[in-house]
């Protein structure tokens, strides 16, 4: 009995730790005005040296918990916070803590803070200026991790168009539903790798917008070997995020053959290959294209009874005889 009193505790600060997430996330959106989604550099998630782990991969490699994730969460939420020059940002621990979600925020929850930042300064992620008595002042770094002052990844490629600034979106609305919050260093890392694939980006397909009251994302799919080789990540934490990230709701997965365009489909053994679509707010839209669908999912429904009928379709009306 007292064991299940002690969850139904925990339940509970858990449950109070979000709401006050989701309060602080839509703080942290208003006060960006416009800027509704979070740019961040591919070579975060990815690096294309063989030799070298991408900073994510060194962040989650620990393990798949809560603990490794805290890192991840603040980081993102640093590049969030962090929209203009001189890219530095100066609070308390605490509400940090808060917009992570953490448990005792002023306690627990800022000396795990406290011990993500000085992760984050030892992958060269970060700049730290501490003064006592006072909060460290965070002056982001490069996501590449090389210890190079911090740009806009979007103002750089637009004027360079280099490799090293393309860039993926996470969604404001992430912060501000809890969905991010909530989610181990497995599901963050699978979520920001297929992200940096494009699946951020809304599906085009006339007929799936037509069936969809959510958005939904672009497919991305991986081979056996390239996805270790891009990303470093073990298997067994592909399969655990990949599955989080279902349960959550923010990424759909099926199977389709694989074969030549045009190839006709025959009933013998396939080889298949695994289908990757993110959903909901996985997926970055422009107001307009998310004006539309949320239109067209919210019509006035039909009174019941009552049978559209297409004007030019009706018969024309006939003058009543005079009685």
């Amino acid at each position: 009995m007292e064991q299940a009193t002690e969850v139904d505790e925990q339940a509970v600060l858990l449950a109070q730790a979000l709401e006050l997430s989701r309060l602080t996330a839509e703080v942290v959106d208003k006060s960006l005005g416009a800027r509704k989604a979070v740019p961040i550099r591919n070579s975060f998630v990815r690096n294309d040296n063989p030799d070298e782990d991408a900073p994510l991969n060194k962040l989650v490699s620990g393990g798949g918990g809560r603990g490794a994730a805290v890192p991840v969460m603040l980081y993102v939420a640093l590049i969030w916070k962090c929209a203009k020059k001189p890219f530095d940002v100066k609070l308390p621990a605490r509400q940090w803590a808060q917009l992570l979600g953490l448990p005792d925020p002023s306690g627990k929850g800022a000396r795990r803070i406290a011990n993500a930042l000085q992760t984050l300064e030892g992958l060269q992620l970060i700049k730290l200026d501490k003064v006592h008595g006072e909060a460290s002042r965070v002056t982001l770094l490069d996501e590449s991790g090389d210890g190079s002052d911090y740009k806009l990844p979007s103002t750089e490629y637009s004027q360079g168009g280099l490799k090293r600034d393309l860039y993926f979106k996470v969604s404001s609305r992430l912060w501000t539903s809890g969905e991010f919050q909530q989610l181990s260093a497995s599901g963050l890392a699978m979520l920001l790798i297929l992200l940096e694939e494009g699946g951020y980006k809304p599906n085009q397909s006339p007929f799936l917008k037509a069936l969809r009251a959510r958005p939904q994302g672009r497919e991305v799919w991986f081979t056996t070997e390239n996805f270790p080789a891009r990303y470093g990540i073990s298997a067994s934490m592909r399969s655990r995020g990949t599955k989080e990230l279902e349960t959550a709701g923010l990424l759909d997965t099926h199977r389709r053959p694989v074969g030549p365009p045009g190839t006709v489909v025959s009933f013998t053994t396939e080889k298949v290959r695994k289908i990757y679509v993110l959903q909901g707010n996985a997926v970055v839209e422009d107001k307009e294209t998310e004006a539309k669908r949320v239109k067209a999912f919210t019509k006035k429904p039909v009174p019941k009874g009552k049978a559209i009928v297409d004007e030019k379709s009706k018969p024309p009306r006939t003058k009543r005889a005079k009685e």
